[in-house]
């Protein structure tokens, strides 16, 4: 409740003087830890865990710990984490993807999603892979994470608005034009968020 709440100080001193504290109550401090910007507090207490003999990390406990690197941007760190890891929960994919995407690896992140497998992403590990294609202005893999985002859901006609002004800031013009007329084939008439940059002239 203490850490959730972003009063670190009382829940650490309730931590240390519990007499029984299960995986649940570390997961608890580690990722009340991470959303409140403890980074290093975080991991430290990730390392404790898996040194002690309490209990074990569970899947949970890896979401915490790598939102504290995704914070951080820690890629090496994370990377290592996740690669420790037996199995990969989507959430874990998710938060690698948004980590690495932060810190401009764009093509490392597509990797981690090839390795879960295309077919497994869903739209929020996708998201955050075109959020790292828009800030760094990754055109090539944003044209597969729209293909694969259609897929999963085709009414989902936003993603054209932000592949369309990405080509607009490369100068693409007829790309600009070639997904007008999908749009336009896909029944969407009107998309709120179109860049007004006028592709034709």
């Amino acid at each position: 409740m203490y850490v959730k709440n972003g009063v670190v100080p009382t829940a650490w001193d309730l931590f240390r003087v519990m007499e029984r504290r299960n995986v649940a109550t570390w997961n608890a401090m580690i990722c009340g830890l991470a959303s409140h910007g403890h980074a290093e507090e975080a991991l430290a207490l990730f390392h404790e865990l898996e040194r002690g003999d309490e209990a074990e990390p569970n899947d949970v406990t890896y979401v915490g710990v790598l939102s504290a690197c995704r914070h951080a941007g820690w890629v090496d760190v994370g990377r290592a984490i996740y690669r420790s890891m037996r199995a990969h929960k989507i959430e874990h994919c998710t938060c690698m993807v948004d980590l690495l995407g932060r810190c401009g690896r764009v093509e490392e992140a597509e990797r981690v999603v090839e390795e879960m497998g295309w077919e497994e992403a869903d739209v929020v590990v996708l998201g955050a892979l075109l959020d790292a294609c828009k800030v760094h202005r990754n055109v090539e893999v944003a044209e597969r994470v729209v293909r694969r985002m259609l897929e999963v859901d085709p009414c989902n006609h936003g993603v054209f608005v932000v592949l369309s002004n990405m080509y607009a800031e490369a100068g693409r013009w007829e790309d600009v034009a070639r997904l007008r007329k999908a749009m336009r084939d896909a029944g969407a008439t009107k998309i709120p968020g179109w860049s007004s940059v006028n592709g034709d002239r």
